[in-house]
């Protein structure tokens, strides 16, 4: 079987947590080259959506589930401080439902910012799986303590699907570390097999715009913004083609979530 790749966006305003709250990578032109790039490659997209963005983008929502989307949930207000408070899973889930008629079955954290009580919340709200761990030094040294590959989380049960991380060094396979880091570091290990199946890779919007709301951003964050900041879709597009020719098949995070939830031991 050939190695599996998910696409995951998180659907969010722009910079969200870190500025205030607009939606210019919303326009239809901007989610409209996306999904072109995307349907290039034959690869699916999965997005985690603010439950609030549900709310106040139903236009946007409309576009991207036109396009096949496939949606889970990411907070209801992308709170850095209350990432998987029962408050923010409760009221997203509504907002989910309103918006799909239907519940939602993943969940992705703000920030990847998951504790063990959220993972407990989830499982006791019936959601399928959480994709939230970042098994990396960032946003926290002790992520590094996380296994590299989905795992049922102890004592939840809930089957836990992290994102990809490159070499012994763990570095995240996202759109923003790859416009840090440099594509040329990422094509030497995802072609030496440096990264677990499945390939799980994030991005936002705002990877791939320059947006107003850069202007709001910390320092901090402005420094590693700069970086290859107009080249996001140039470098997605590397990134496309690099995983179809490394044989991966791009799929949606709801099969691969069943698929691993079919063969993954339980507690």
């Amino acid at each position: 079987m050939p190695p599996i790749a998910c696409l995951t966006l998180d659907l969010e305003p722009d910079h969200a947590g870190r500025a205030a709250f607009v939606y210019e990578a919303w326009r239809p032109d901007r989610l409209d080259a996306l999904m072109d790039l995307l349907a290039e490659f034959q690869a699916p997209l999965s997005a985690f959506v603010v439950g609030r963005s549900l709310e106040q983008q139903p236009e946007g929502i409309a576009r991207l589930r036109g396009r096949g989307v496939d949606f889970h949930l990411h907070s209801y207000s992308h709170d850095l401080a209350e990432p998987d408070s029962a408050s923010e899973l409760d009221t997203g889930m509504r907002a989910f439902a309103a918006a799909f008629g239907e519940r939602p079955i993943g969940y992705r954290a703000p920030e990847g910012r998951i504790s063990e009580g959220g993972l407990a919340r989830l499982a006791e709200r019936h959601f399928l799986f959480d994709s939230s761990v970042f098994p990396s030094a960032w946003p926290h040294p002790r992520y590094l303590r996380y296994p590299r590959t989905a795992y049922s989380a102890s004592p939840s049960n809930l089957l836990e699907i992290p994102i990809a991380t490159a070499g012994r060094a763990r570095l995240l396979v996202t759109l923003s570390f790859i416009k840090l880091l440099g594509f040329p570091l990422y094509r030497r290990l995802i072609q030496k097999g440096r990264v677990p199946e499945p390939l799980i890779f994030d991005m936002h919007l705002h990877d791939l715009f320059v947006l107003p709301a850069f202007d709001q951003l910390p320092a901090f964050l402005k420094v590693a913004y700069s970086r290859n900041r107009a080249e996001g879709f140039a470098l997605l597009r590397a990134t496309l083609g690099l995983l179809r020719d490394s044989g991966y098949l791009f799929a949606t995070m709801t099969s691969a979530a069943r698929s691993l939830d079919q063969k993954l031991p339980r507690c």
